[in-house]
């Protein structure tokens, strides 16, 4: 054999060797298990008009939910008298959700004066506390690892 084909064969071997322990190699260093994941996917209702947008907070402990840190939120446009959303990869366990309907489009949630809502709104459960929105403990709810939960909201409150 010449030094080329020399060459050749060495590099063919070495490639043949790193192709046939990759996977194994790839394998080893992905982590032993996947974190526990979960889909919910979201119809919201109740809405009175088809103008403006609905937002939803997802959360995932009581402290979350009074400290208003979602885990995931999202705008979701308005067809034919619903919102509808698909979460994916939320993580398995407690999770409770609030939606309202931003009717003017400004981004907020509008409230009179005194504290009243002047949108609609609601919660995961379809909880309907008066004079005072949901607490964690009514809207809560569990994913399993692996589930898909189809959840209606239907929004309560103000009529706009």
């Amino acid at each position: 054999m010449n030094h080329k084909t020399m060459k050749t064969a060495a590099l063919a071997s070495a490639a043949l060797f790193a192709l046939h322990f990759a996977p194994s190699a790839h394998a080893q260093a992905m982590p032993e298990t996947a974190p526990d994941l979960a889909t919910l996917s979201l119809v919201i209702d109740g809405l009175t008009s088809q103008t403006g947008r609905v937002w939803v907070g997802v959360y995932d402990s009581a402290d979350a939910w009074n400290g208003q840190d979602e885990l995931r939120s999202a705008w979701v446009e308005i067809a034919e008298g619903q919102a509808r959303l698909q979460l994916e990869e939320l993580p398995a366990g407690p999770v409770g959700i609030q939606v309202f309907h931003d009717a003017n489009g400004n981004n907020d949630f509008d409230t009179n004066f005194v504290g009243i809502p002047r949108e609609r709104y609601g919660f995961s459960n379809n909880p309907r506390p008066r004079f005072r929105g949901a607490n964690w403990e009514e809207a809560a709810f569990t994913l399993a690892p692996g589930e898909t939960r189809d959840m209606a909201i239907t929004l309560q409150g103000a009529r706009g």
